[in-house]
């Protein structure tokens, strides 16, 4: 419940900045410990927090327990939830005295929130008390594939939320997950899960999913954290993500005491390559795109001198890729046939049976399209979208467009190329 598991043994204690307290619980027959991770804002470069992480050792034996073994070893929901509370009071216990101004990162099973014998919220604010802490100062993190359809969860989740506490979802982008939980909980951080970064550092499409993803969060009133960072290319990917916090073992193992500054050659490591390389990354991809740009230019201004489509658009249709150049007016209404590059027609395009409900376009309006809105708001410059899936087929591709006058009449010239 509140354990936590890593794949790769702890870090024996750093010399840190600071340190928590050494204290440890006895509990039916396991002596429970606290071994916190920093969490590292990539904008205020440095620490901003620590995730409390629970470890156990058996008395009888002294031989360490992993937490998911220490938790499968009580039987039943209310014993799990007695074990999650104890371990919840350590975690405090073990950061009590702590004077930086950051958060302490709590797991709690949405069970223990919503059963009678979990934590209290009377309880909790007793112990952060009596502990030196300030609600302010904890992040209860739930697991997001955890959430019970129960108004006592929610109900203790506003209540943290009044003590002033701030609210975590964890593990988001695994399994099963949807925006709707991130509706109803109102989370003021969104943890993304490793398996999120491990897709994105190799693959450029997961990498332009993950931007959208935090994208939508922020959109959402969260911030993001992606957390399972374990190489460089892993802390590249979050910068180009533009998440808000990272954590992983790249920039700091768990360990008894806190070690706020562990991570920060690692920090300042992933901001130089961020400086050198994304502006490489961006001058690549505008140099790509160039010759379309250039080419749908020239295709405007030949059209506004009475040039036939097939023949303005020429240039642009023997670029790599390019499929297509289609004209639309202000309402984003078609009003020529398509130019197809040679050996592509209308009908080739469509040869896709299962998107053939979509092929008939002649009612069609694209007005709300990224590449209309664009190229309305920027007239006689061409401008190129993000890749997207094409309604013409099953394939992925991106729109150049631009804005221009012909004859008194505004409209606007799309070129679609695949990926």
């Amino acid at each position: 419940m509140t354990a936590a598991t890593d794949p790769t043994p702890d870090a024996p204690p750093p010399t840190p900045a600071g340190t928590g307290s050494a204290a440890t619980t006895a509990y039916q027959g396991y002596r429970l410990a606290s071994h916190f991770q920093p969490i590292y804002s990539l904008t205020h470069h440095r620490a901003v927090g620590h995730e409390a992480l629970l470890r156990a050792t058996s008395l009888p034996t002294g031989v360490p327990v992993p937490p998911m073994e220490l938790f499968a070893s009580f039987e039943g929901d209310d014993a799990r939830v007695s074990l999650d509370r104890a371990a919840l009071l350590q975690h405090l216990s073990a950061y009590a005295g702590r004077d930086a101004d950051e958060w302490l990162f709590l797991n709690v099973h949405p069970r223990s929130l919503a059963a009678s014998a979990g934590p209290g919220i009377g309880e909790i604010a007793g112990a952060l008390a009596a502990h030196g802490l300030r609600p302010g100062q904890v992040v209860i993190e739930v697991l997001e594939s955890t959430l019970p359809d129960d108004a006592d969860f929610d109900r203790r989740i506003d209540e943290l939320r009044e003590l002033g506490c701030l609210v975590s979802l964890d593990d988001f982008g695994a399994g099963h997950s949807n925006f709707d939980r991130v509706f109803r909980l109102r989370p003021e951080i969104v943890k993304l899960d490793r398996s999120v970064v491990v897709r994105a550092e190799v693959d450029p499409h997961a990498r332009r999913i993950a931007a959208q993803m935090v994208s939508l969060l922020h959109e959402c009133g969260c911030l993001v954290l992606m957390e399972g960072i374990e190489t460089d290319e892993g802390a590249y990917t979050a910068l180009r993500c533009d998440v808000d916090f990272v954590q992983g073992y790249h920039f700091g193992r768990p360990a008894p005491a806190l070690a706020g500054v562990a991570g920060l050659p690692a920090l300042h490591a992933a901001w130089d390559r961020f400086d050198r390389q994304s502006a490489s990354d961006d001058r690549l991809w505008q140099e790509q795109m160039s010759p379309y740009k250039q080419s749908i230019e020239l295709a405007s201004v030949l059209l506004a001198g009475g040039a036939t489509m097939d023949d303005a658009c020429a240039r642009f249709l023997s670029q790599p890729g390019a499929d297509m150049c289609y004209l639309l007016d202000k309402q984003g209404r078609q009003v020529v046939a398509n130019a197809f590059r040679a050996g592509l027609s209308q009908h080739q395009l469509e040869n896709v049976e299962r998107f053939a409900p979509l092929h008939d376009t002649r009612a069609a309006r694209w007005s709300r399209r990224a590449y209309f809105r664009g190229a309305e708001a920027s007239p006689n410059i061409a401008q190129v979208t993000r890749p997207y899936m094409t309604l013409q087929g099953s394939r992925m591709c991106f729109t150049v467009s631009i804005q221009f006058d012909m004859g008194g009449r505004t409209l606007v010239l799309c070129g679609d190329a695949s990926l």
